[in-house]
């Protein structure tokens, strides 16, 4: 039986190896390490099977577990996009210097948290009035809550803001969007603690909803 000498080794992703020829070519990375062993022709090729495989698997695992995913949908003058709303207690942002915070009016309730952005990808201009009534949250029951504008409720505050003022940028008021250009935000409501969401909805210049795949998946928390 013909021996042969494979290095393995993930600065050259096996390219030493004369037997492993899918490896030949792939990029080279930073870190290195290097193993030699005797393996005849057919443990090579297992072994080249098995490092794909793997690559794979890895990849695969990376895009289901995305945490920030924006799903989308489209109507006929814009195109909608949406995270899936993060609950939390409370939301801290920063304007200028001074801190801000949103609390629920009831103790009981948490903020939804929606990051969203309104595109104009053909029309030569779209008006946006965004208010209270521009959007929509449904849970799985159907049951729908409206956004709140967060002047109404931000009390100054001492507290530290969410990571990289994270909450600042509020999707809120009158914009102008030519053809190509597009307004993002976020939106905030509030809720039962145990609401499980299904879609958001947009309401303004037209309706178009945004639905979440996997509701059952769990709520996505900060």
């Amino acid at each position: 039986m013909k021996l042969i000498t494979c290095s393995v080794s993930c600065l050259a992703w096996l390219a030493d190896c004369d037997q492993c020829l899918a490896f030949r070519g792939w990029p080279r990375e930073v870190i290195t390490f290097s193993l030699r062993t005797t393996l005849n022709a057919s443990s090579c090729n297992f072994l080249k099977i098995a490092l794909m495989l793997g690559l794979v698997a890895i990849l695969i695992t990376g895009c289901i577990r995305d945490p920030d995913k924006e799903y989308g949908g489209k109507g006929e003058f814009l195109s909608i996009g949406a995270h899936f709303p993060k609950k939390l207690d409370d939301i801290v942002y920063r304007v200028g210097v001074q801190n801000y915070i949103l609390k629920p009016l009831d103790p009981s309730n948490v903020i939804a948290a929606v990051k969203a952005r309104a595109v104009n990808p053909e029309s030569s201009q779209v008006i946006l009035s965004i208010d209270e009534r521009a959007s929509i949250l449904r849970d799985v029951g159907g049951v729908e809550f409206s956004p709140f504008e967060p002047g109404q409720r931000a009390v100054e505050t001492t507290e530290s803001v969410h990571e990289r003022n994270l909450f600042g940028v509020h999707l809120w008021g009158q914009h102008n969007l030519t053809m190509g250009f597009e307004v993002s935000g976020w939106f905030f409501f509030e809720v039962p603690e145990s609401t499980e969401f299904a879609s958001f909805v947009w309401e303004d210049v037209e309706s178009v909803s945004v639905h979440y795949p996997g509701v059952l998946m769990g709520i996505e928390n900060q």
